[in-house]
């Protein structure tokens, strides 16, 4: 007797990765059966195109605001399960970022233990799992022990640990992802995050100093990378208990230093910037000296500064890389490759400059 078509379950499939990754997981089993939780209506008729389901629902409820019907369907036929959806906010209360990404995954979990016919879940989690300890990173489990700058991070661990938790029982694989620096390789953004803003405020920012270590290496990478990568390692190369970052690696990653006289060089060579202008970025100095000087700052313009650039850019002066030989060994034969990241780091920010961060559009020459 044959084996009856897969049946996928993501959440997620609204977010960034998720709408990117559900038509690649489409496109590599068509016959299979994708149903994707969404909270209305509204969002449910983006996926009617693309011959995905969706049920209506809510990770902060119980029984992830299902109906009985829907609930039954899901642990009756769900033979994989990706969940990616999370709340991606770092300034919200710990109890409001815990009640998505932990009491979600507990509720994700109770799901898969519900389900019957269950061979693979796959939880999305991020690098910032590792707050603010320095170190080279493994593709394994993380250790507790450290400090986090904000709730996102903490609650995305705390996540983590339930799935580590359930992998002896569950066939359970955890993906860390690190920031994401554009949409695609051509430098579209639809998502602008810390280092755009950081971008954004550098040829005017009155913050004279801002945290680095010249040893560290931003790793960022474009969403498409991280979607191929996910759909082709969850399709053909997925390991249970296993752990795998879908970064730059730290080969790749942008050394901070080449991070900022690249986008100096780009601001100023761009047609909004006047002509001649030199930009003038703050200095580089260790974190503690950064902590120091705010602390001992009365400037409000520069008080002003640095929260708009946000606590997270704390994160520049934290040395960390994220070790990635068991992701590219899983990836080899895939057909795609990582682009290089200072090259899609210039056409990220000429796409920055060119739509004025998003408030004017795409034009023609924004990925030239």
């Amino acid at each position: 007797m044959s084996c009856p078509p897969e049946f996928l379950f993501l959440t997620g499939g609204t977010g960034l990765i998720g709408r990117m990754t559900a038509p690649l997981l489409k496109r590599n089993h068509p016959e299979r059966r994708i149903v994707t939780l969404v909270r209305s209506p509204r969002q449910a008729a983006q996926f009617h195109d693309q011959g995905i389901s969706t049920v209506i629902g809510d990770l902060a409820v119980p029984r992830l605001g299902l109906s009985d019907a829907d609930y039954q369907m899901l642990s009756e036929n769900v033979s994989g399960i990706i969940h990616s959806a999370a709340s991606v906010q770092f300034d919200l209360p710990l109890e409001e970022s815990r009640l998505v990404n932990l009491e979600g995954t507990r509720k994700i979990l109770e799901l898969a233990r519900a389900c019957g016919r269950l061979r693979r879940l796959a939880h999305i989690s991020t690098t910032y799992v590792n707050g603010v300890r320095p170190g080279i990173y493994a593709e394994e489990p993380m250790a507790a022990g450290q400090t986090f700058l904000n709730s996102y991070q903490q609650s995305k661990f705390e996540a983590e640990c339930l799935i580590v938790d359930a992998m002896p029982e569950l066939p359970a694989a955890i993906y860390r992802l690190p920031a994401i620096l554009a949409d695609s390789a051509q430098g579209v953004v639809s998502q602008f995050g810390y280092l755009h803003h950081l971008f954004r405020v550098l040829p005017r920012t009155d913050l004279p100093l801002m945290p680095g270590d010249p040893e560290t290496r931003i790793d960022v990478v474009p969403a498409d990378w991280i979607a191929a990568s996910l759909a082709y390692l969850f399709d053909f190369r997925f390991t249970p208990g296993s752990v795998r970052h879908l970064c730059a690696g730290p080969d790749e990653a942008i050394p901070i230093q080449v991070l900022i006289e690249r986008a100096c060089a780009v601001i100023e060579s761009h047609p909004t910037h006047p002509v001649g202008q030199r930009v003038c970025p703050p200095r580089v100095v260790p974190l503690a000296e950064f902590e120091d000087f705010l602390g001992n700052c009365s400037d409000r313009r520069v008080r002003f500064a640095a929260a708009v650039v946000g606590r997270h850019i704390r994160l520049m002066g934290v040395r960390q890389s994220y070790l990635v030989h068991k992701t590219r060994v899983d990836l080899e034969g895939c057909g795609h490759s990582l682009p290089n990241m200072v090259d899609c780091l210039a056409r990220t920010l000429r796409y920055c400059l060119d739509t004025n961060w998003g408030g004017k559009g795409t034009v023609s020459h924004a990925n030239g």
